[in-house]
């Protein structure tokens, strides 16, 4: 049966390219304001390699990255992380007169790229909580 063991499944420890931290200043947002909270993101290369690196932020339609809240999904090109470097970005989150008090999703994925920004090798995602209260 050893024969039949080489075709079958196997475990794969699967660790990931990058860990995402996070912190909120204020720790909320107001509703029925044109008010905003500053998103710091630190993003750190875990790999052994260099990796071409971008962070991209997508939210519910309720909040947005500008303050008319046109745009709810914001990319930011970071070029080359090298092994073990932390980079930080900082983004407004942005809340409008028709925001209603609650909980609102914010999704962050930072992506690694190979050789240029259109081919995609790797994700790893964190999802936080915005409150509005």
């Amino acid at each position: 049966m050893a024969l039949f063991d080489l075709f079958g499944k196997k475990p794969v420890l699967a660790q990931s390219n990058y860990s995402i931290d996070y912190s909120v200043h204020p720790l909320s947002l107001r509703p029925y304001k044109n008010d905003y909270l500053l998103l710091s993101v630190y993003l750190t290369n875990n790999s052994d390699q260099p990796m071409l690196t971008s962070l991209v932020a997508f939210t519910s339609k309720k909040l947005g990255f500008e303050s008319n809240l046109l745009s709810n999904q914001k990319e930011t090109r970071l070029g080359v992380l090298e092994p073990g470097e932390k980079r930080s970005i900082h983004l407004k989150v942005w809340s409008s007169p028709r925001t209603t008090p609650g909980g609102y999703p914010l999704f962050l994925t930072a992506v690694s790229h190979y050789r240029d920004y259109g081919h995609v090798l790797n994700e790893s995602r964190k999802r936080l909580l915005i409150r509005v209260a």
